[in-house]
């Protein structure tokens, strides 16, 4: 991803980390409307996460060495 896309991209990545964390340790309160569609954000978080993976593994980077 370059430009704008992966700016964006990057974002919307990280809003959804941000909820996913938030819903497992419930630093702020979410409104009834977002607990209402909960099960969809955590699908589609989940679709963004094995997204990353493929495209981790694509990049053709190795692992990090620790």
């Amino acid at each position: 991803m370059s430009g704008k896309f992966g700016v964006i991209g990057f974002i919307v990545h990280l809003l959804f980390g941000l909820y996913l964390i938030n819903s497992s340790f419930n630093f702020i309160s979410m409104p009834d409307f977002i607990q209402s569609v909960d099960k969809w954000i955590v699908l589609i978080a989940g679709v963004f996460v094995i997204i990353g993976g493929i495209n981790y593994l694509r990049a053709g980077r190795s692992p990090p060495k620790f």
